[in-house]
């Protein structure tokens, strides 16, 4: 199993528990922080993110990727100027969806674990991922 990162960076004043500063990431950023890396999966898998879209377009015209269901575990809290790593990789390619697991980790601290999984749709209705999407994305399923 391939383990691509994608790194997110904290930066100060942004991305902090509201109104109240505790200091803390607020728990909602986390999906910020994970849809960055399920983005950066499939640049960083080496994929010319353009032309696999323009492709796909052909293929299956007004596509989009949309999350169907997540389970988050928050496990640990983020804190002010962390540096986290959100590792992302895929656990399962089938039909219309794809589900990808997910870690934010400070260092060697596991802070949040979720489950995704991502729903292709098309003209308002689940189908199948495309032919291109789907062989980029199955070269990275064990």
């Amino acid at each position: 199993m391939l383990l691509v990162h994608a790194l997110a960076v904290h930066r100060p004043n942004c991305d902090i528990v509201k109104p109240v500063f505790s200091g803390i990431v607020y728990h909602a950023n986390y999906l910020r922080f994970m849809e960055r890396g399920r983005t950066n999966h499939l640049r960083l898998m080496g994929a010319e993110q353009h032309a696999l879209f323009a492709e796909t377009e052909v293929e299956t015209p007004g596509f989009v990727f949309v999350v169907r269901s997540m389970e988050l575990d928050f496990l640990r809290p983020a804190r002010m100027d962390d540096v986290l790593d959100v590792v992302t990789w895929p656990v399962a390619v089938k039909g219309a969806s794809i589900t990808l697991a997910q870690e934010v980790r400070r260092g060697e601290d596991l802070l949040v674990k979720a489950q995704v999984r991502v729903a292709f749709i098309s003209e308002g209705k689940a189908q199948p991922i495309s032919k291109a999407l789907r062989l980029l994305l199955k070269a990275d399923v064990a």
